[in-house]
């Protein structure tokens, strides 16, 4: 053979073991050409797994991210009320962000769960947040006798 053409017909060159075309994508193998097999790129394990891993820990700190964006501070709001006399009250809070103006409405209630009194504070808080407060609040007139319990409604005034 003194001028082999491959299949882009431009002259084949001859390696030493096969005639291969110019482009270097077939080889002669005495009958026909045959395209050359050349193994396809693929990431190695090793890659694949730290792909896995760094996916993970993203997806794992957004799902955190997300949780502490939406679940308010763990304990938020009063704990501890209790009705000391007919003029007072007292209670613990607990607020997650920082208020520098807090006030109270306070609703009063009886054994079967009906509103019976309510009232407004007219002192203001500061509380920082995560950090609880005692409350003790005295009342200018008598709260209603029905009562039997409480509920203090936070209202911040930033």
């Amino acid at each position: 053979m003194s001028a082999v053409f491959g299949p882009d017909g431009r002259p084949a060159q001859f390696d030493g073991t096969a005639w291969v075309s110019a482009d270097g994508a077939h080889f002669w193998n005495g009958a026909a050409w045959q395209p050359i097999g050349r193994p396809k790129a693929r990431p190695s394990g090793l890659v694949i797994v730290l792909a896995i891993f760094v996916a993970g820990v993203v997806l794992f700190g957004g799902y955190r991210l997300f949780q502490r964006v939406t679940t308010p501070y763990a304990g938020d709001g009063v704990s501890n009320a209790q009705m000391d006399s007919s003029t007072q009250i007292e209670f613990d809070y607990k607020r997650s962000a920082t208020c520098h103006s807090l006030t109270f409405d306070y609703r009063f209630f009886d054994s079967k769960g009906a509103m019976v009194d309510e009232l407004e504070s007219q002192q203001g808080h500061e509380i920082a947040g995560g950090r609880s407060i005692h409350v003790t609040a005295n009342t200018a007139r008598s709260i209603d006798s029905r009562a039997t319990r409480f509920e203090a409604l936070a209202t911040c005034h930033d």
